[in-house]
């Protein structure tokens, strides 16, 4: 018995290693200048068809257009390890390559279609570090002479979300630098059971900044959690959205979201919660920095006239520190009757000098919107909108007939204006 208890763990053993490989033996060079993509992709195609385990790639840099992910598959960059993207667009997806994914070429935000590491209708797939992926951004935002485009549209071509899952579950996205993506990078749509931990997530914001720089995106995906991370971005470091049902076989709510133990910094929003037309609700952000950013808080049921908006309710934002030009806005933009209530703020502390705004539509008022010992010596506009306000610093302001009526009408004209 001991000798065949022996053999069956040397057996399982001879496995294991017979499922992971590297991709060198796959032919990769990872020395900056050969296109590596094929040879990734044949090691990640290998180790599928054995039934699943470990793709390492080993320090170098290894210039890649689109990868596609298998399930049952750890993608794993070692210490040096970079995929680099292709500054060729020619070498990405195209924005056919399955139904869910779409390009905005000519209108919106001027995006490809095409993404740099896929996971399309995967389970059970993980993609860590402590390697790097990077988007290559300076390839596609600055011009010939090296300086930024006057705007996105100017840029002759850009690829879309540099790391993309989408329809999968249990995901894990882990201790890796996911860097300078020309567009969002890591977007997360209609999936369940993710987990996003210890990356580092940033895109140009100094210097020049990376139009759509987003870090975290989560559309209609339910059981996620975002810990442990820093994320320095020029555009929303985290947003939940309820949006793209129209290419989806089966869309569903944004719901059952935890972020917590994360630094935000962004010249934008830190936590972006709305858009769409469907259900964002149950989700909370705790233990949070948040520094040197724009926004901290922005909750928006739609950007986009002609929709009805996003629902949003019971979000909790609880024990997190601030440093911000604005703590909030609460808004429903181009939105006529969306529904947003239950929203909770607990335990918020720093500084945010400038006015926040809770703006509803008359039509439409906030619901149960609670700010309980939020220590931000600073005050709120309220427009049609139930606020209850209990201990703390953060004080509404006193408007005159003038003032809201004044409120009232830009409300009213911003449902009427295009995106």
């Amino acid at each position: 018995m001991k000798k065949m208890l022996t053999i069956l763990v040397l057996f399982c053993a001879a496995s294991s290693l017979a499922n992971s490989v590297s991709v060198k033996d796959f032919g990769a060079k990872g020395d900056g200048l050969s296109l590596d993509t094929k040879a990734i992709q044949a090691a990640i195609e290998h180790v599928a068809g054995l039934g699943g385990g470990t793709v390492c790639v080993p320090a170098g840099t290894y210039i890649c257009g689109s990868i596609w992910l298998r399930s049952n598959i750890e993608l794993r960059l070692s210490a040096g390890a970079v995929i680099k993207g292709s500054p060729h667009m020619k070498d990405y997806c195209k924005a056919d390559c399955c139904p869910q994914n779409k390009e905005e070429i000519g209108h919106g935000d001027y995006i490809s279609g095409g993404h740099l590491i896929l996971g399309v209708g995967v389970q059970n797939v993980t993609l860590c570090g402590p390697g790097r992926i990077d988007g290559n951004s300076d390839a596609f935002i600055l011009d010939n002479e090296g300086k930024r485009y006057a705007s996105k549209s100017k840029i002759p071509a850009r690829p879309s979300q540099m790391v993309w899952f989408v329809d999968s579950k249990d995901i894990r996205i882990k201790d890796i630098e996911l860097a300078d993506s020309p567009y969002w990078t890591c977007f997360i749509l209609n999936c369940e059971r993710v987990w996003i931990d210890g990356c580092y997530i940033h895109t140009h914001r100094k210097d020049y900044h990376t139009f759509n720089g987003d870090g975290i995106d989560i559309d209609r995906s339910r059981y996620v959690t975002i810990s442990n991370c820093r994320i320095d971005t020029s555009d929303d470091c985290i947003t939940l959205r309820a949006s793209g049902a129209e290419l989806l076989a089966a869309p569903q709510d944004c719901a059952y979201v935890t972020v917590t133990n994360c630094n935000l910094s962004t010249n934008c929003n830190a936590i972006r919660v709305g858009v769409g037309e469907g259900h964002i609700h149950d989700a909370t952000f705790s233990n949070i920095t948040i520094s040197d950013t724009n926004t901290a808080f922005n909750i928006v049921a739609s950007y986009v006239a002609g929709c009805r908006g996003t629902d949003i309710d019971g979000i909790l934002f609880r024990n997190i520190r601030v440093g911000a030009h604005d703590l909030l806005r609460i808004h429903h933009m181009r939105s006529k009757d969306s529904v947003i209530k239950d929203i909770t703020f607990d335990g918020i502390s720093g500084t945010a000098p400038s006015e926040s705004h809770l703006w509803a539509r008359k039509a439409a008022p906030f619901q149960n919107i609670i700010f309980r010992n939020v220590e931000v010596p600073a005050t709120f506009e309220c427009v049609h909108a139930e606020v209850k306000v209990e201990g703390g610093t953060f004080k509404e302001k006193e408007l005159t007939t003038e003032e809201i009526k004044a409120i009232e009408d830009h409300i009213e004209n911003e449902t009427r204006l295009l995106y």
